[in-house]
C-alpha cells in the first residue's frame, strides 16, 4: 500500500503524506502501480465529466475535462513534453539537447509542441462523440439495458477518459524498462529507469490490455498493438537523439501515447 500511495503522490497533486513519512520499498515496486494510479485518475475524470456535460455544451465540457486533467496531475508530464521538444529539436548534438532540456524556461519548440498537443487532444476528445467506439464491446453489452437514458457521446467520452490515463502511465513503464538513462549524472528519471525491468512491463500490461478489450472489444487489442508500435518507435527515436531516456522524455512519452490512443479511437474502422 505504501508503494501505491507513493505512486499516487508522485503522479498527482493529491495531498498525501505531507510529512514525507511514506517510503517505498523500491522504485521498481512503485512503477508497477503507475497504471493503477492512471485508473484512479480515469475514474475521477469520468465522474467529473458528468456534471460538465449536464451544465455546458459538449465542446466546453471537453475543454474543462482537459483543464481538470492538467490540474490534478500538476502539468507534470506536460512540462517534460515541453522540455523534450525544446531539447530534441533545439539542440544539434546529444550534449546540447540534454543541456537545453535541463533549462526550466520554455522555448519556441516547447510552446509550439504544447499548443499542437493540447489542441489535438481537445479535437480528438470532441470527435469521439461522432464515433461509435464502444459499439458491441463487453462494456456496451453490460450497460445496454441500464444506460438507455445516457447519451452515446457521454458513454464514449467516459470510456476514453477511463482508458487514456492508464495507457499513458503504462507506456512510461514500457519506455523505462526498455531504455537506459541518457545522462551521466543521476536525476529523477534515473531512479525509474535503473529499477524498471521487462518483468514490470509484463505485470503492468494486463490492466491496459483488459480495459482496451472491455471498452473496445477486438478493436481495443488492435489499438494496443498500435500503441506498442508507436512506443517502440519513440524509444528508438530518443535513443538516436540523446542515447536513451530521461525523466523529461518519459513524461513526453506519456503525452504522445495518450494522443496516439485518442487518435486511434477516432479512426474510421472503429465506427
Amino acid at each position: 500500500m505504501n508503494n501505491f500511495l507513493w505512486a499516487l503522490k508522485f503522479l498527482t497533486i493529491i495531498p498525501i503524506d505531507r510529512g514525507d513519512r511514506i517510503k517505498p520499498k523500491s522504485m521498481g515496486s512503485v512503477v508497477s502501480w503507475f497504471p493503477t494510479v492512471g485508473l484512479c485518475i480515469g475514474i475521477f475524470l469520468s465522474t467529473a465529466c458528468l456534471p460538465f456535460y449536464l451544465f455546458f455544451p459538449p465542446r466546453i465540457a471537453d475543454a474543462l475535462i482537459i483543464v481538470v486533467y492538467i490540474a490534478i496531475t500538476g502539468a507534470f508530464h506536460l512540462d517534460g513534453f515541453a522540455d523534450t521538444c525544446d531539447g530534441i529539436w533545439g539542440g544539434w548534438n546529444k550534449e546540447k539537447r540534454l543541456e537545453i532540456m535541463k533549462d526550466s524556461r520554455i522555448g519556441s519548440f516547447g510552446a509550439i509542441g504544447l499548443i499542437c498537443l493540447l489542441g489535438l487532444k481537445y479535437i480528438s476528445l470532441a470527435s469521439i462523440a461522432e464515433t461509435c467506439a464502444i459499439h458491441n464491446s463487453p462494456f456496451d453489452v453490460c450497460t445496454r439495458y441500464v444506460s438507455c437514458s445516457i447519451p452515446t457521446v457521454l458513454m464514449n467520452t467516459c470510456a476514453a477518459l477511463m482508458v487514456m490515463p492508464v495507457v499513458g502511465r503504462w507506456v512510461q513503464v514500457c519506455a523505462a524498462g526498455l531504455s537506459s538513462y541518457a545522462r551521466s549524472e543521476s536525476g529523477t528519471g534515473s531512479f525509474i529507469l535503473n529499477t524498471t525491468t521487462v518483468r514490470h512491463i509484463i505485470y503492468t500490461s494486463f490492466l491496459p490490455l483488459f480495459l482496451l478489450w472491455f471498452f473496445y472489444n477486438l478493436n481495443g487489442v488492435m489499438i494496443f498493438a498500435l500503441i506498442i508500435a508507436f512506443t517502440l518507435i519513440w524509444i528508438w527515436y530518443m535513443k538516436k537523439k540523446i542515447g536513451g531516456m530521461t525523466g523529461d522524455t518519459l513524461g513526453a512519452t506519456h503525452e504522445v501515447i495518450e494522443l496516439v490512443f485518442l487518435l486511434s479511437v477516432c479512426l474510421p474502422w472503429l465506427k
